[in-house]
């Protein structure tokens, strides 16, 4: 029973975008590890950018530069 854990910064992708990466990450554990579809599970967290930093400064700061 594969379990993929994708996060990313909320608002970054779309509902379709996100159904995407289900649908291609099933395909790949189906294909490369000869997994039922039936058992594998997608998860997809989605982060505030208060709650993710890099560069030592939250993703809300550093893309409020990128904008302004």
């Amino acid at each position: 029973m594969p379990i993929v854990r994708v996060e990313i910064a909320r608002g970054v992708a779309s509902v379709e975008q996100k159904k995407a990466v289900i649908r291609r990450m099933t395909e790949v554990l189906v294909e490369e590890l000869g997994r039922d579809p039936d058992y594998v599970f997608v998860l997809i967290d989605e982060v505030d950018t208060d709650n993710w930093g890099r560069k030592g400064r939250s993703l809300t700061d550093l893309w409020g530069e990128r904008e302004g």
